[in-house]
């Protein structure tokens, strides 16, 4: 029998939305699970929970989903063009339903598989809305709970996950690194990610995030980690590993490319060269300086040499060159 306790309204709402086959579905938390072969056709339902204290007007409709672009799901936007359950899902009744207060409504809907859908996972979601009138001049708020409508065609499983290039960049005194895990194949699976390090006393691991979240099949999610603690000195060699998971099935691992590292102390290197250099110089102005030195030192030697030459040979040197001549001719 279907449950008649209302479920934990989303965020606070005054609402709350459940599966009509609640508990009997393939996923839990009131959401809706079905594993129909192509051309196939289901009808179930959701009930509508109005907690409030006022009657609620409602808003139901299919949607596609798509990976979210920080991670997770997100259910497409009422209007878009949907291209696989949120096209598929039909209501059998009215879109908008208004529900009294501390009461709840069953909407009908179905869920017919077209022929020719190939194997595979297909993710959807019933979305209920309740949209706030604007007040004192202000805008209307919507509350939105989206239920998940996973449809598996049976067929062969094909787990296919790839890579982009690892990237990488320098952030915070350490390297941040970016890779994108694309879901080619058909079904749906979560996935977990890591840096594998090698290089250094010992490899280690560095944890990539999110993790545990959908990707749907064709969808893709970017993973993103930091390596902290680099040498002033040496090499680094990093590769990205992911693992995706089917929910209760298959694994698969998958690596990108190796990013290699080079670390080199260069301002430390360049301090060094430019002291190198200056004592160079120095010792270049210090050696001309000498050798200068010595070569007044070596006129000094000779010139003192001739002096003292001129001295034993009775001929002291004059100090006027007038007084010399004078000096010659003074006697008779």
């Amino acid at each position: 029998m279907p449950s008649s306790t209302p479920p934990e309204s989303a965020a606070g709402a005054p609402f709350g939305v459940q599966a009509g086959l609640h508990g009997l579905t393939t996923l839990t938390g009131g959401h809706f699970g079905y594993a129909l072969k192509a051309g196939a056709r289901i009808e179930d339902s959701a009930v509508i929970h109005n907690t409030s204290d006022e009657a609620r007007t409602f808003h139901v409709y299919g949607a596609d989903v798509t990976n979210a672009a920080g991670g997770g799901l997100a259910p497409a936007q009422e209007g878009q063009k949907m291209a696989a359950v949120g096209a598929w899902l039909k209501l059998g009744s009215e879109a908008t339903v208004t529900v009294q207060p501390k009461s709840s409504a069953t909407v009908l809907f179905s869920l017919a598989v077209p022929v020719g859908t190939p194997p595979g996972s297909y993710l959807g979601s019933l979305v209920t809305a309740l949209r706030t009138p604007a007040v004192s001049g202000g805008v209307n708020t919507e509350t939105r709970i989206a239920r998940l409508v996973e449809l598996t065609v049976p067929g062969t499983a094909d787990l296919q996950v790839t890579l982009t290039e690892l990237e990488h960049r320098p952030a915070d005194g350490g390297e941040a690194f970016t890779v994108t895990v694309r879901n080619t194949g058909n079904v749906l699976y979560t996935f977990a990610g890591t840096l594998n390090v090698i290089g250094g006393s010992s490899a280690r691991t560095v944890p990539l995030t999110p993790t545990g979240i959908y990707v749907i099949p064709g969808g893709s999610a970017t993973l993103t980690g930091r390596l902290a603690d680099l040498p002033a000195f040496g090499r680094r060699a990093v590769t990205a590993s992911v693992t995706a998971t089917v929910p209760g099935g298959a694994a698969k691992t998958v690596d990108s490319n190796t990013v290699r590292l080079s670390y080199f102390p260069w301002l430390i290197a360049t301090l060094a060269a430019c002291g190198l250099l200056a004592l160079g110089l120095l010792l270049v102005i210090t050696r001309k300086r000498r050798r200068a030195w010595l070569r007044r030192r070596a006129e000094e030697r000779t010139a003192l040499r001739a002096l003292r030459r001129e001295l034993r040979a009775g001929n002291p040197p004059a100090d006027d060159p007038d007084e010399a001549q004078a000096g010659g001719t003074g006697h008779p």
